[in-house]
């Protein structure tokens, strides 16, 4: 959860650690947050059941791109799809919202390490 003084503008990216990974949402214009999880799939919750009593960190974004935040937001909520590791992930979501395109650095970080692995192990 984020300290009381800390201010949530709607778009900002919110993280929180889950394990080996982060959970990633956007902070919605109700104080809610859009965000994607493996049992309920794409939806609006509270910060309080996104951050599930770990710390959330706010990697705040442009003011400028309030307008295709709710543009891109409006689009998934109206059509909210399922969670899928590789095609769907919170990082999807929360990128395709702010950014115009869903990606997930964390999925590509971990198949270069698995990558590297690999070879590693097969040389």
């Amino acid at each position: 959860m984020p300290s009381p003084t800390t201010v949530i503008r709607p778009g900002d990216i919110l993280k929180r650690d889950k394990g080996l990974h982060e959970h990633v949402g956007v902070a919605w214009v109700d104080g809610r947050v859009l965000h994607n999880s493996p049992r309920q799939g794409e939806r609006l919750s509270t910060i309080d059941e996104f951050a599930a009593g770990r710390a959330v960190r706010i990697q705040p974004t442009s003011a400028d791109c309030l307008g295709r935040v709710l543009a891109n937001g409006a689009r998934v909520l109206k059509a909210p799809r399922r969670y899928h590791l590789l095609r769907n992930n919170c990082e999807h979501t929360a990128h395709y919202v702010v950014h115009g395109r869903a990606s997930s650095p964390q999925l590509l970080t971990w198949t270069l390490v698995a990558l590297v692995g690999a070879f590693v192990v097969l040389r």
